[in-house]
């Protein structure tokens, strides 16, 4: 029999083609980013009756309550990706990064804990069914991705501070005026304390004390608590949009994109082994990456809450990128739809559609002119951050109700 070489095209076309006709879309990769599990405070506010010895471990600490979140979300993760990940932990293929606080870093292990149970040869000690997995983490004066927002940036504070100036900030913000000035008599925090950062800080020591049993005093009512969580969400948003959106972003939230697109790119490749991805971290870390992809709901992400990024292989060997949101522990993960792309949405797509909030040159566009300390976040270039940054709050604010003041009295 004469092989020709039209002979052999043909056979590797109908191969080529039986390929695609047979081949499956396939996950190819998951990328996870979630906030710890339920803590006590991080602070008690100055007429708070629980001070910081009313909490078993102190404050900014991961409860029980929290720990059993975070195994219920690795059993679920667990069953969600059964089949695609081994059913034994494989350190080639599974990578975790924490913040260097104790509440996320043990939020991953209990997360871990449920992900990864030993299996046979795994067994180490048969009367315990937990093995230990890495969890990689960076100090806080060097942590530069999933700690936000990053506050050593002179041009991120004049955007804040253009926010805050502006007509939108101030008329979202006037209706709230009395119930500020209450507050502050009740909290012992000043006006210019809580307009400052502190709204958001009573709010949450609030939900805090409230969740564990604690009986919270008698100015703390249903709309309280409600005017509370608005101006939290309001001031959250704020943050990282409101206005100058787009160039919030790429100081922020688009630095996290950056990277978790080149992760996901890097998956493509043939010598990729890795499958997973976890990041764990707060929910100013989700709210800077929802609101740069702009996918975000507004609302405060609740302990525990889980953004997956899943890198798929199409039948025509192309990939694609979905996003889920899981916000609700009895609820499955709801779609993300980044604007612009359907999802599943083209990885190409993807990619052209975020570049807007991808920075090149991080402290160029900061106005950092130090290049020698370029993206380090030293404990004194976080101390001065915050405090510049408070400055500038409470100054915005302090001005705003004081013109407030005398439009009440030339109105008298």
């Amino acid at each position: 029999m004469k092989v020709t070489s039209q002979s052999v095209c043909s056979l590797l076309l109908l191969f080529h083609l039986f390929h695609l006709s047979t081949a499956a879309r396939r996950l190819k990769f998951v990328l996870l980013l979630f906030r710890h599990g339920d803590r006590s405070p991080i602070e008690a506010y100055p007429n708070d009756p629980y001070k910081e010895d009313a909490w078993p471990q102190g404050f900014e600490q991961l409860s029980q309550i929290g720990m059993q979140q975070h195994y219920d979300l690795g059993t679920y993760l667990r069953q969600r990706y059964s089949g695609f990940l081994n059913d034994s932990y494989n350190r080639h293929e599974v990578y975790v990064r924490s913040t260097d606080f104790d509440r996320t870093l043990m939020s991953a292990q209990a997360n871990l804990a449920a992900l990864f149970p030993p299996a046979d040869k795994e067994i180490w000690k048969p009367s315990l069914k937990w093995q230990p997995i890495p969890v990689h983490t960076t100090p806080l004066s060097q942590e530069q991705l999933l700690v936000l927002p990053y506050v050593n940036c002179p041009r991120f504070n004049e955007l804040q501070q253009d926010t805050m100036a502006s007509k939108e900030f101030k008329s979202l913000l006037e209706p709230y005026q009395d119930f500020i000035k209450n507050l502050s008599q009740e909290t012992g925090y000043s006006v210019a304390a809580l307009t400052g950062g502190k709204l958001w800080a009573v709010y949450d020591t609030l939900l805090c004390e409230d969740k564990h049993n604690f009986t919270l005093p008698n100015w703390v009512t249903p709309d309280v608590r409600t005017k509370l969580q608005k101006l939290s969400e309001f001031i959250f948003l704020s943050m990282f949009g409101l206005s100058n959106q787009v160039e919030k972003s790429k100081l922020q939230g688009g630095v996290l994109v950056k990277t978790i697109l080149k992760n996901i790119t890097d998956a493509t490749t043939p010598s990729n082994l890795q499958k997973l991805i976890i990041y764990s971290a707060h929910d100013s870390t989700i709210g800077a990456l929802q609101m740069a992809l702009g996918v975000s709901d507004g609302n405060l992400p609740p302990y525990a809450a889980c953004h997956f990024f899943e890198l798929h292989q199409e039948e025509n060997g192309q990939y694609s990128i979905e996003m889920f949101y899981r916000n609700d522990s009895l609820k499955e993960p709801y779609v993300l739809t980044l604007p612009g792309c359907a999802s599943p949405c083209p990885l190409q797509k993807f990619t052209e559609l975020v570049s807007p909030i991808i920075v090149q040159d991080w402290a160029a566009e900061c106005g950092i002119t130090n290049k020698n300390n370029e993206g380090v976040f030293t404990g004194l270039a976080l101390m001065v951050g915050f405090l510049g940054l408070a400055v500038i709050i409470m100054g915005s604010f302090l001005c705003y109700f004081v013109i407030q003041k005398r439009r009440n009295y030339q109105n008298i």
